[in-house]
């Protein structure tokens, strides 16, 4: 896993509130906005900072590797004076949180339904590939959507999240470049390594059971916490935002006293 080229790209971005630093990172085909229910939650209890990934919402550029993307929002948060921040991710972006916090001054990570076991998705787009790199797209996508669990999320929310949400071919398949193209074995021990390099706080938030080996690598970690919502789904943070902005605090300041 070679490092790549810094390459600056805008990013688009609502700062609100005051307080201990807490960035928000959507997910693929999604936007910030998809953070509004939990911002608004938070009632302006810490200072809030949404961001629109490359080639999402209303930041410009093309998917990057998610070092060069890691590299982006530092850029963004020193242009903004913000300091070490608690990073929260959402499904691929909680990748990202893990990434920030092994490069950057982080006061704290949160992995909304996603977490550091990347083999078997890998192994998934592999098996996908020919079909999402061509005209099948369309046909392999559905599969994807229905994991989403849409269903799950009451109104307004529902019609919030779904205006957010625009697929893209090249969009999609430049985040998962780098799991289409590696040994997923491999990946997962690169992944596996960089975690024994996590340091501080991370909050877990599952809308399913966590599996085995999911779990068994969180408890690696030397400051880890887990919430299992287990019908609650992939947007598990917004079916009840008061619950999970709650949560959220909480862990925030949970890492405010131990920094």
């Amino acid at each position: 896993m070679s490092a790549t080229p810094h390459r600056t790209t805008p990013l688009a971005y609502d700062v609100s509130g005051t307080g201990v630093p807490v960035v928000f990172l959507h997910g693929l085909t999604f936007d910030r906005r998809t953070w509004q229910p939990i911002v608004e939650s938070l009632g302006g209890t810490v200072r809030s900072v949404a961001i629109d990934l490359p080639a999402h919402g209303e930041s410009g550029g093309t998917p990057a590797p998610l070092e060069v993307v890691v590299e982006q929002i530092h850029d963004l948060l020193a242009s903004l004076s913000v300091g070490p921040p608690v990073v929260v991710g959402h499904s691929m972006s909680a990748g990202l949180a893990f990434m920030y916090a092994l490069e950057h001054p982080t006061a704290g990570a949160v992995a909304v339904d996603s977490g550091t076991e990347i083999r078997p998705f890998a192994e998934l787009l592999q098996r996908l590939e020919p079909a999402l790199r061509g005209p099948g797209f369309a046909a392999a996508w559905p599969q994807f959507e229905a994991s989403l669990g849409f269903e799950h999320l009451p109104e307004p929310t529902r019609t919030l999240v779904l205006d957010t949400h625009v697929v893209q071919q090249d969009v999609v398949v430049g985040y998962w470049e780098t799991a289409m193209q590696a040994d997923p074995e491999e990946l997962q021990a690169w992944v596996d390594a960089q975690m024994l390099r996590f340091e501080v706080p991370c909050l877990a938030v599952f809308g399913r059971p966590v599996t085995d080996g999911e779990r068994e690598r969180f408890e690696r970690l030397p400051d880890f916490q887990l919430e299992e919502w287990t019908c609650d789904g992939h947007f598990v943070h917004l079916v009840d935002p008061a619950r999970f902005a709650a949560r959220l605090a909480a862990f925030v300041e949970y890492c405010a006293a131990a920094t």
